[in-house]
């Protein structure tokens, strides 16, 4: 299995999905092959992969290839809703990208994120360049002007993604997210947050 038949759709896809209405003029930002298209009719994706840009247009996916470091080539307020999927700790100047979905939102527009908590296996992955504590998580949006709606933890133990699957749930077992907030358990910090409808386009 290749890397990116393995960050295709997980089992508890619902987990991201039900933030967002299925009408909603949706953007993946570092979407990988961008499994979410298959939830959206109006389903937009960017990535810095080649490789995966090629894939997601062989399954009829509409994703551009693009460096998400840099602006984002999209009007201001051409979205109802950004998701931004275990992306920002991979980058040197995350509230750069926080800053243009802000920008890319409609207001009112809602934004989906995750990333790993400050946990010692976040170092195993050498491309990490900083973990989130739900504190920092928070200022990292709200600074950007966001209205923070929730913050919360998600279990990413090995498994996890497997079992909801094989149970064909949509959404991470009960057990696995009341486990994410015990502090051993291996977790990722969400957030849910709102660009504010007072913010003109």
């Amino acid at each position: 299995m290749g890397y990116f038949d393995w960050h295709e759709q997980p089992g508890y896809w619902a987990d991201v999905t039900r933030h967002f209405d299925g009408s909603a003029e949706l953007l993946d930002v570092g979407c990988g092959t961008g499994w979410l298209a298959e939830h959206f009719a109006s389903y937009t994706g960017i990535d810095g992969s080649a490789d995966a840009v090629g894939i997601a247009a062989e399954r009829g996916r509409n994703v551009l290839l693009g460096d998400v470091a840099e602006p984002l080539p999209f009007a201001e307020g051409r979205f109802d809703g950004v998701v931004v999927k275990d992306l920002l700790e991979h980058l040197d100047r995350p509230a750069d990208l926080v800053s243009e979905v802000h920008r890319v939102l409609r207001p009112g527009g809602l934004v989906f994120a995750s990333s790993p908590d400050a946990q010692g296996w976040v170092w195993d992955d050498y491309t990490h360049r900083r973990p989130y504590t739900r504190k920092s998580f928070r200022l990292l949006f709200a600074d950007q002007g966001f209205e923070v709606l929730r913050v919360g933890y998600e279990s990413v133990a090995p498994g996890v993604g497997v079992l909801s699957a094989r149970t064909r749930r949509k959404r991470r077992p009960r057990v696995f997210a009341a486990l994410a907030w015990l502090p051993f358990h291996r977790r990722n910090v969400w957030l849910l947050a709102r660009r504010r409808a007072a913010d003109g386009p």
